[in-house]
């Protein structure tokens, strides 16, 4: 299934909501940027494991990977949901900061 950023940026928030309230959490600002950092901090750890660099604890290497894919997504619907919170358009700040630089090269060529 494939999702539109504002589509991904509403049902993150969507299933934030539902987390926040099962865990009795108050979803406020610092908490947002804290919780990408501990989600930064997972992707760091299943990395390692993914590479061989870290502690196994008797996974296989598929069940590591999928770690790591899930530890992206995590860190993936973070970043969306500091989107939504601070009403960001992603799609406008992602053209204007990464893709100018595919602009330029055309236009150089």
């Amino acid at each position: 299934m494939s999702r539109t950023l504002k589509q991904l940026q509403a049902d993150s928030e969507a299933v934030s909501q539902l987390y926040a309230k099962r865990c009795d959490i108050n979803r406020d600002d610092d908490w947002q940027l804290l919780k990408l950092q501990e989600e930064v901090g997972e992707l760091g750890s299943a990395y390692l494991r993914m590479t061989q660099r870290g502690r196994q604890k008797g996974a296989s290497l598929n069940e590591i990977r999928l770690e790591f894919e899930s530890e992206l997504a995590d860190c993936l619907a973070q970043i969306v949901l500091i989107a939504e919170r601070f009403e960001v358009d992603l799609d406008g700040a992602i053209e204007r900061k990464w893709f100018q630089y595919l602009d330029d090269a055309r236009a150089a060529s």
